[in-house]
């Protein structure tokens, strides 16, 4: 970390309890042991004796990005909000994986220990963005535990169109092109945009209020400000997890092997939520939806971005339970 970085304990804290209060939910805040002195950060709320939730977060998140939707979800699950392990609360160890597969190892295995030590048989599990990729790594290594899936606008699904060039897709003046080459040759280099905002010391809380200001207008004045100093403090912490995503993803959030060829041997029940704006396309759970031979539902979220549970959380947490009713009958 660098000297003049702006991470503060106290400022993440006050964030943390900022968010939970407005999600209505009594929540409580652990770190788990999965061994060789890692942890896992989990928060867990709702009555113990409903059926077990876990739900993962995507890039640059931590559990407390679901904090609208959770007071619904209670109504009908125990949720367990689990950490990554190298991203959010959790430990961040140096990341040596070089390959796809250790690489997904590395994110899946501290979840499946995670569930050992927790004592759960079977889950509902939930993932949103990356967090949607690792519940399917997950879900095709330990299917017996896993009673069904629910993807929130995951990436990783659909196969990479032949023709695609990630630079020609790009529109725009010379000038926004010309940086789209340089954040390419970034992520071929493993340099993250997040470890580029590290280095910006001081002035990383602009980005970040920036991002929450023109990107989560559909917040209020005081849940925008919660967040954005809770995302600016969960990413400027070291570097760990987010190393993996250049073995997993290519430009263009392309999966070098996508989850809908892999996934259609599997039964495991499923549903796709993506929102009608959104930049993630629902062309690869379409994709998967012509072979499966399990139980899968789409479901597309109105007035919606990437961030569903933060544009339409009441329509995301109905559709959720929902989808859930639908695959059990």
């Amino acid at each position: 970390m660098v000297k003049w970085s702006r991470y503060s304990p106290d400022l993440l804290l006050q964030s943390e309890n900022d968010l939970i209060r407005l999600s209505g939910v009594e929540i409580e805040r652990r770190n788990v042991c999965i061994g060789r002195g890692l942890f896992l950060h989990c928060l867990t709320c709702g009555d113990p004796a409903n059926p077990p939730m876990i739900l993962l977060h995507g890039y640059c998140g931590s559990g407390l990005i679901f904090f609208k939707i959770l007071k619904r979800l209670v109504e009908n699950y125990r949720i367990y909000i689990v950490d990554h392990l190298g991203m959010g609360r959790s430990t961040r160890p140096e990341f040596i994986p070089n390959t796809l597969e250790s690489a997904e190892e590395f994110f899946v295995e501290p979840l499946e220990i995670f569930r050992q030590i927790e004592g759960i048989d079977k889950f509902i599990l939930v993932g949103h963005s990356f967090g949607g990729y690792i519940s399917g790594c997950y879900a095709l290594k330990y299917p017996e535990h896993v009673s069904k899936v629910l993807y929130l606008s995951p990436v990783g699904f659909g196969k990479k169109p032949k023709e695609f060039d990630f630079l020609k897709e790009l529109e725009g003046d010379w000038w926004i092109r010309f940086v789209n080459k340089f954040m390419v040759f970034f992520w071929l280099k493993n340099i993250t945009p997040v470890s580029l905002i590290r280095k910006c010391g001081p002035i990383t809380g602009h980005f970040f209020k920036a991002y929450a200001r023109d990107r989560l207008n559909s917040l209020t004045k005081e849940e925008n400000h919660a967040v954005g100093n809770y995302l600016e403090q969960i990413n400027i912490m070291p570097g760990s997890g987010e190393y993996g995503l250049v073995y997993i993803l290519e430009p263009g959030v392309w999966a070098r092997s996508p989850l809908c060829a892999r996934f259609e041997k599997s039964k495991t029940p499923m549903a796709f939520f993506f929102g009608d704006i959104d930049w993630v396309k629902p062309d690869g759970a379409r994709q998967l939806e012509k072979n499966y031979s399990g139980k899968m539902l789409i479901y597309m979220i109105s007035h919606s971005d990437h961030h569903l549970y933060w544009d339409n959380p009441q329509e995301l947490a109905e559709k959720m339970i929902e989808a859930i009713e639908v695959l059990d009958s």
